[in-house]
């Protein structure tokens, strides 16, 4: 098999020219990325439980978890190195990582969240009794989570902000205009006057792009390392590890395309291919574009799996219709799910965010909500009584 020379001058060394290897170049490492699994496939168990009330409550406990970790990203930042909110060994100590090890997952995650919070918010302005409250956390949060995208120092991570900034700006910009509309309406048919009220409405629908806008004002006036302003002005990117190395991971692609290297083998098989150029103190873990390290590793018959994965899943979005998509309806979670899928599938090319188990467990349940979906204890009650009534009406005809 392709690759596999190193192995066989060894084996030969040995005196075991005969002996059989398996597939993966790093068995043990293999069998850990399989117990890895462990963590999506709980999230897939409780995903299939859930109803549509629970499902609420979930993006309810996503935005919740986002906002805490971007608030400790904050205090991490103004505690300084080697504080003790910074929760692991190998970490980026002086980044807003939050709950997180890595600025770019965190960044990926509080901008899934951003959308989230989107989402909660629009079905909140479609209910007929509003509960400001609610819609005021809500506001709040995405503040919060726009904000801390812009300064955590991820330069992906800071793109996947805007664009998530941008799509859930439209979702929550059209409910609050239908809503606005709506009233305006009842308020004609009254007669009264709505000039300074309309200067209002303006005035609300424009603040959250000038507000957006502020925030990256100050982040650029602030100009230093920790956001990702700072770093797209004055980083080079062609310094970056992950470009300089990229010769090398193709090599490794030519290699072992056909039957792969074996899962969770990269880190391993890196050190056969990296030139000494290259040699560091910190070791290069992931190719940084899983898209093909999902080539290198997993080989031919994986990509033939990913493939089927996305036929299935196109499938069961375009039966969901792509109608309204960005108006959407209470419970519409199309955008929010096409939207998440999209970031995650762009930042693959440049990390591997879905390598991460929280990560993976608010996209596998997200992707559950559209792909299959419950109806809730209202709906489910509403519907039991419509059959008792049918029932009823059988057994009078009768």
């Amino acid at each position: 098999m392709p690759g596999r020379e190193t192995i066989v001058a060894i084996d030969r060394m040995l005196g075991q020219p005969d002996i059989w290897r398996p597939i993966s170049l790093t068995p043990s490492q293999t069998w850990n990325s399989l117990l890895a699994l462990t963590v999506p496939l709980a999230a897939v168990l409780v995903a299939a439980r859930m109803d549509g009330d629970d499902q609420g409550e979930m993006m309810f406990a996503i935005v919740g978890i986002a906002t805490f970790s971007a608030l400790l990203g904050l205090f991490q930042i103004l505690s300084g190195i080697g504080s003790a909110v910074y929760f692991y060994r190998i970490t980026d100590p002086v980044s807003m990582v939050g709950l997180f090890a890595n600025r770019n997952h965190h960044a990926f995650f509080l901008a899934i969240a951003l959308l989230v919070a989107a989402t909660l918010l629009r079905d909140e302005l479609m209910r007929k009794r509003q509960r400001k409250i609610v819609q005021v956390g809500l506001t709040f949060a995405a503040i919060i989570l726009t904000a801390s995208v812009a300064l955590i120092g991820s330069r992906a991570g800071f793109a996947a902000g805007v664009v998530a900034f941008c799509i859930g700006y439209a979702v929550v910009g059209m409910a609050w205009s239908a809503g606005q509309a709506e009233q305006d309406g009842r308020r004609r048919d009254r007669r009264s006057s709505l000039p300074l009220a309309a200067r209002w409405k303006k005035l609300v629908l424009y603040a959250p792009p000038a507000l957006l806008m502020l925030v990256l004002g100050v982040v650029l006036w602030l100009g230093t390392r920790t956001s990702a302003v700072a770093r797209f002005m004055g980083e080079g990117v062609a310094d970056d590890l992950r470009v300089r190395a990229w010769p090398t991971v193709q090599s490794m692609i030519e290699t072992y395309w056909l039957t792969g290297s074996g899962f969770g083998s990269f880190a391993s098989v890196y050190k056969m291919f990296e030139p000494d150029a290259l040699l560091q103190p910190s070791y290069f873990n992931h190719a940084h574009n899983d898209w093909t390290e999902a080539l290198l590793t997993g080989g031919l018959p994986f990509v033939l799996i990913m493939l089927a994965t996305f036929l299935w899943l196109g499938r069961a979005i375009l039966a969901k219709g792509a109608q309204n998509l960005i108006k959407g309806y209470r419970g519409d979670v199309r955008l929010l799910v096409l939207a998440v899928t999209g970031l995650l599938a762009a930042a693959s090319f440049t990390d591997y965010p879905l390598r991460v188990p929280s990560v993976q467990t608010v996209s596998i349940m997200l992707l559950l909500m559209i792909t299959y979906s419950r109806a809730g204890r209202a709906e489910r009650q509403v519907s039991g009584r419509r059959d008792r009534e049918r029932d009823c009406d059988s057994g009078l005809r009768a």
